[in-house]
């Protein structure tokens, strides 16, 4: 089966991305509790971009193929019953275990790591399924569990922060958007948002502090660290929380007042996919899957795609995600 290899990581994302190359290795065989996929699509994500650089929380042993979720159809699977039960069924599949990923012809993992689809999915919206949309929901959640008046989010042009506004918009829940670009401003006004900051202009923290006041957003989600982390928590009201789940900036959090978490009781916290699936369990999971398929069928979220390529395009598939992250996934079809 033809696989993109990453042969070891690399902090230069360039000499990263250079280092991609297709090999065939053998289709593996399932064992136990695991299913083999064959892979129909895979998609490129910023954690993935971190992963090739060595800055993801998971390592793997390396050369390894590439990957972190996908769709596709399984095609065997080993002993155990659970695991037969999905033979013949299209899927959403996910890793983050020390094994090789989704950017091949076929993908071996365990049946837990699968998402039975419905019909009305394509191939396309299956593929980027296992982490964004779950992602999304379990914060905007987590909003409504903190009885936030507004949510304050960056990277709000990124595919993460769509479904955020659109489960939040059910919810009632105003969003401050944080983007850095004036064209995103212009995208996010047509899209009919009222809450836009450009994290650029001189007046970035006055604005975020006198609308975060206003609305009462005592939430904040970082998906890019640095000092844009400590400039959200610092212009949230008292009691507010600042939520990192991603680094896109590889930069450390920082810039925070103190003075604001001993006084005004603040507060930065973590979340992880992994860690909140195994907190609400298969059952809940479940559910929530069910919801957000129905969801993605009827046309409510929809991943953005930018473009699709071959398995011996990896590079120049990259190259174009990692420019252009806010045009939407990029996508290897199979």
């Amino acid at each position: 089966m033809k696989s993109i290899i990453l042969p070891d990581y690399n902090a230069n994302i360039i000499r990263a991305l250079k280092s991609l190359h297709v090999e065939d290795k053998v289709i593996p065989k399932p064992v136990g509790g695991q299913v083999l996929v064959k892979i129909a699509a895979a998609p490129c994500n910023p954690s993935d971009i971190a992963f090739m650089r060595g800055g993801y929380n998971i390592r793997k042993t390396v050369p390894v193929v590439m990957g972190f979720e996908g769709t596709g159809t399984v095609v065997a699977a080993g002993s155990d019953p659970d695991a037969k039960e999905l033979l013949g069924k299209r899927v959403s599949c996910f890793t983050q275990g020390d094994e090789d990923g989704t950017w091949a012809e076929y993908f071996v993992t365990g049946r837990e790591n699968c998402i039975e689809l419905i019909d009305d999915i394509s191939d396309e919206q299956a593929a980027a399924f296992c982490v964004n949309p779950f992602t999304a929901y379990a914060l905007v959640e987590l909003a409504k569990q903190k009885n936030a008046g507004a949510i304050i989010q960056n990277a709000a042009s990124g595919q993460v922060g769509i479904f955020i506004r659109t489960l939040a918009g059910r919810a009632r829940i105003p969003v401050i958007n944080l983007v850095r670009k004036e064209e995103h401003i212009d995208m996010l006004l047509s899209s009919g948002e009222k809450h836009l900051i450009n994290t650029t202009d001189e007046s970035f923290e006055t604005d975020l502090k006198k609308t975060a006041h206003a609305l009462n957003a005592t939430v904040a989600f970082d998906a890019v660290g640095g000092e844009l982390s400590g400039a959200m928590l610092n212009a949230m009201p008292r009691n507010g929380t600042l939520v990192l789940y991603g680094g896109l900036s590889g930069k450390a959090p920082g810039n925070f007042n103190p003075m604001d978490i001993i006084f005004e009781n603040k507060s930065i916290t973590g979340f992880n996919l992994g860690d909140w699936k195994e907190e609400i369990g298969t059952e809940s999971f479940d559910l929530v899957s069910q919801e957000l398929q129905s969801l993605i069928a009827e046309g409510g979220l929809k991943t953005k795609i930018q473009g699709s390529f071959k398995l011996d395009q990896a590079q120049e598939a990259v190259m174009q995600y990692i420019r252009n992250m806010s045009g939407g996934k990029i996508l290897f079809e199979i």
